[in-house]
């Protein structure tokens, strides 16, 4: 977690210069890792079925996964994505934005409810989203219930995402060691079967979905 506290909002003039060559070269970065991620590595799919029948729907995986799954996701042009609005997300920001997908920025604390409720029109529309339910900062694996409350008001399922990679490297200065694939590896992403969220059942849909995204 950066040090400084600046959001997208609040650059002053004399930090500009700086945020802007750490956004565009990071992104160009980020960019050219995920093109060299898809050619050298083997992506298997199971699950596809759910997402064949659901083509709007919420992705939802453990945050330390997310790099994980990002990276290894080909098509994601009809992605909507939350994005948190600290300074240096600005590179993941415009990376995605690239890749055509549909930034919407805000998270817990952050305008996370004006932005969720932008997302959900989205969803209406035949979007999907991902989703990492215990981010941006924790606690690790305890699941928020926004995903719950998004699928509600949208009328979408919930697919629940178990990714792992035979070889990847932690990044240890984050807070739960996020992971990311090396080359010539092999990702592995599951799509679980889809949850419907009702008010009658909303309760047992968040212990669901914490058990079907696994460890």
């Amino acid at each position: 977690m950066s040090l400084i506290k600046y959001t997208f909002y609040n650059i002053p003039w004399w930090f500009t210069p700086f945020y802007l060559l750490h956004s565009y070269i990071g992104a160009a970065f980020i960019f050219s890792y995920k093109w060299l991620v898809l050619k050298t590595c083997k992506i298997i799919i199971e699950g596809q079925e759910y997402l064949d029948k659901h083509s709007s729907r919420i992705e939802s995986a453990w945050h330390h996964k997310g790099s994980l799954y990002w990276l290894g996701l080909a098509d994601v042009k009809r992605h909507v994505q939350f994005m948190h609005p600290s300074w240096y997300m600005n590179k993941i920001k415009l990376a995605m934005e690239w890749q055509g997908c549909h930034v919407i920025v805000g998270s817990t604390g952050h305008g996370g409810k004006e932005a969720a409720d932008l997302i959900v029109v989205e969803l209406k529309k035949g979007y999907r989203c991902f989703i990492t339910p215990d981010g941006p900062y924790g606690p690790q694996k305890e699941l928020k219930k926004g995903v719950l409350h998004m699928s509600l008001q949208s009328g979408v399922p919930v697919l629940p995402v178990r990714v792992s990679a035979k070889r990847f490297f932690p990044i240890f200065w984050n807070w739960d060691n996020k992971q990311v694939p090396y080359f010539f590896t092999t990702i592995i992403i599951e799509y679980q079967e889809p949850i419907f969220v009702t008010e009658n059942n909303f309760n047992e849909c968040h212990n669901q979905l914490t058990l079907a995204m696994g460890d």
